[in-house]
């Protein structure tokens, strides 16, 4: 999928292995590098028959030169092969040892067997190697540094430091290796210093294959998961067309189904072209738009799929001109609402190698210039693959800079305002390893998580991994629609639901959008800020009267909720109705309960609200009554905030925070201090926030602010 891939099937490997990029005019001379590159890959005359000849009827001396032809031009695939023909020459030379335990580490990606071919070689290295010479036993000095490599891989973190640090003693100044070598230290010292955590991770075994599986991507329902693969064709179309430095097939778009958390085989894109690397990126909560990768047109840009009934076969739209250029881009994700997209790209003028991009959408549908996140999100190292949390709250990508255990880690980064990224936190092991670890992903409710590593243990190269025991995503609100049909048909693809919410106490009024369902199942998912009040009203598009109003509240407790109603499609008369849920009380059976919440909104520096406030009070009486019907206990979680607009009158506007949830707490407690029911209530303070928009010397916009000046309670 772009440059990132060429780490393991194409020319990134041999960007960000074997090169550096410091300034414009490297940058601009690896990119006509990579085109020379890139020329030869489709010209070149080179292919394995070729080479299985050579094999079969070369000299000992045409062996030797043609391999290190091949290695100095980051053939890997051809020049192991021709490694493993040299061993059987003369299994001891340490010059022939060497060149195997290269082939191992970067074509096989094996390190346990490079380790055991460097062992040797570093035996006998010498500073006048000849690579071109049959008569050399020796091994260069890069065989410590690619020794190291492997240690630092296989988690021999002292061995590792001291074959990297005897290869900077003995080589030259001007050797190309050092950088590197002095980034593997770094690595190698986070390693040492990491701690693992109780994250668990499993190969997706159903999704993965000897060739690469990457860019996995869950729908919003949980019950299908787009990736990339790297597969051969089944009537051989694409092998022409093989990536000859690593022999791997091109990059296609799949899909996989989730049935009771088990996947499908993956299914290859209808749209799929043998001839280009094609990956899926992204897809939107309607399923019917996609982001999708595509080489076609020489360096790698993104481009923009539309689906209809059959998501097996989206139309590819041109390249989105907004984002891309004469260089590489990479990866893409939009927010949930569409109106942000971030994307990667090593155009001139970042900060260092791939930096994160976004682009921005005006009211009248007009993207904005594309402009660089910046630190900390972006660095003089590279970054890829950014997710967002369904809220957009939080962003994950990879890094391979100095904060890495090892290859590209993944990264996570919590918006703290409008378009301000927080320093970055490295997510620890096992989660990241010393290999590369990239494509994090999240179901909605964060409760599933997959990501593509090609650490050892794989079925091949890179593979998808899903990860268990993660800390599900907190304070996210979805509102979820079913949508089916009166007669059992397919739903037409021109559905749609008109969906304005008022918040009483928002500035934003009647915040109307149009809601599109997935084909696939009829659903459709919305953001719901939590903690917050609303009053809904859902359209037939293109009537100015809704078919249902309803009130509902998202709770401010530290977990995912979702609010869901269905709906029948009336195929006659093309309308959608509500469908009336019969509620039955079984209280005096089941001894259910539904929880009670509770906000209010305060002025600025108020601070307290009495269990005599009609609106709390009322709620009280709800928690009596069911602790009159049975109920065992009651927690009572208080929740409260300030705004963001200074105080005059407290310490801070923590101070005041706090002030608001500990009155709360003391009313609650007074109120059942005398209650029959005391023993059988809890009251405790669960967070206290500062939240809202930056203060900008407007505290007499009272509205803005208003939203986050309050105190709310949730049972359970």
């Amino acid at each position: 999928m772009g440059l990132f891939f060429v780490t393991f099937c194409n020319i990134y490997y041999i960007l960000t292995k074997f090169a550096t990029k410091k300034n414009m005019i490297s940058k601009l001379f690896l990119l006509l590098f990579a085109s020379l590159i890139i020329f030869q890959v489709g010209y070149s005359q080179v292919d394995e028959a070729s080479i299985d000849e050579l094999i079969k009827n070369g000299s000992e001396q045409k062996l030797v030169s043609e391999n290190s032809r091949y290695m100095q031009e980051d053939y890997f695939y051809f020049a192991n092969k021709i490694a493993v023909k040299l061993i059987e020459i003369n299994a001891t030379s340490c010059n022939y040892n060497y060149r195997k335990g290269y082939g191992a580490l970067y074509s096989e990606e094996n390190p346990v067997k490079a380790k055991a071919n460097f062992e040797i070689a570093i035996q006998n290295t010498s500073a006048s190697y000849d690579a071109y010479s049959k008569k050399e036993k020796t091994a260069p000095y890069d065989a410590f540094y690619h020794y190291a490599v492997c240690l630092h891989k296989l988690g021999e973190y002292d061995k590792a430091m001291t074959a990297v640090n005897t290869f900077k003693e003995k080589s030259r100044k001007e050797s190309e290796l050092l950088p590197k070598a002095d980034m593997l230290i770094v690595q190698i010292n986070n390693a040492k210093a990491s701690v693992a955590n109780n994250i668990t991770i499993k190969n997706v075994t159903e999704l993965n294959s000897e060739y690469p599986e990457f860019t996995s991507n869950l729908s919003l329902d949980g019950k299908m998961l787009f990736l990339t693969a790297r597969r051969p064709w089944e009537n051989g179309e694409s092998d022409p067309y093989r990536d000859r430095r690593f022999n791997f097939p091109t990059e296609d778009g799949y899909y996989a189904i989730n049935k009771n958390g088990s996947f499908s085989n993956p299914i290859r894109m209808k749209n799929s072209n043998p001839k280009f690397n094609e990956s899926h990126l992204t897809v939107d909560a309607s399923e019917r738009e996609m982001f999708f990768y595509s080489d076609s047109t020489g360096s790698g840009d993104i481009y923009f799929g539309k689906v209809a009934r059959d998501i097996s076969n989206p139309t590819i739209e041109d390249g989105v001109t907004s984002l891309n250029t004469e260089f590489w881009e990479t990866h893409a994700i939009a927010t949930q609402d569409q109106n942000t997209v971030y994307f990667v790209s090593d155009r001139p003028g970042g900060l260092g190698g791939r930096d994160i991009y976004r682009v921005d959408k005006d009211v009248n549908g007009v993207w904005s210039a594309p402009i660089n996140l910046g630190a900390p999100i972006n660095s003089i190292y590279d970054e890829d693959a950014p997710f967002l949390s369904y809220d957009g709250k939080i962003m994950y990508f990879s890094n391979n800079g100095d904060k890495s255990i090892g290859g590209f880690d993944i990264f996570y980064s919590r918006l703290e305002s409008e378009n301000k990224w927080g320093a970055p936190v490295n997510m620890g092991a096992p989660l990241n390893s010393t290999y590369d670890d990239v494509f994090y992903n999240t179901s909605m409710d964060g409760k599933a998580a997959f990501l593509s590593s090609n650490r050892s243990g794989g079925k091949g190269n890179l593979d998808i991994y899903q990860i268990g025991n993660i800390t599900p995503l907190t304070e996210i609100a979805v509102f979820k629609g079913i949508i089916k049909t009166s007669t059992g048909e397919p739903l037409p693809e021109d559905v749609k639901l008109d969906f304005a919410l008022n918040c009483p106490d928002c500035t934003e009024k009647d915040k109307k959008m149009t809601l599109i369902p997935n084909l696939r199942a009829g659903e459709f998912f919305t953001p719901l800020e939590p903690c917050r009040s609303f009053q809904a009203s859902m359209y037939n598009v293109g009537n100015s009267e809704p078919f249902q109003q309803e009130t509902f509240i998202t709770g401010c407790d530290l977990s995912y909720q979702e609010v869901v109603r269905e709906f029948i499609y009336d195929m006659e008369k093309r309308i959608l109705v509500p469908v009336e849920v019969e509620v039955i009380d079984t209280t005096p059976i089941a001894a259910t309960f539904e929880n009670v919440e509770f906000m209010h909104y305060f002025e600025y520096n108020k601070n307290s609200v009495t269990a005599k406030d009609q609106a709390l009070n009322a709620k009280l009486k709800i928690v009596d009554e069911q602790l009159a019907k049975g109920r065992e206990k009651v927690t009572i979680n208080i929740y409260s905030s300030a705004s963001t607009v200074p105080t005059t009158k407290y310490s801070s506007n923590d101070q005041l925070a706090q002030l608001r949830a500990e009155n709360l707490q003391k009313e609650l407690n007074n109120y059942y201090s005398t209650s029959q029911y005391k023993n059988k209530v809890n009251v405790k303070i669960i967070k206290v926030i500062v939240d809202g928009p930056a203060y900008q010397k407007d505290a007499q916009n009272k509205g803005k602010y208003k939203p986050y000046q309050f105190v709310g309670i949730k049972t359970e």
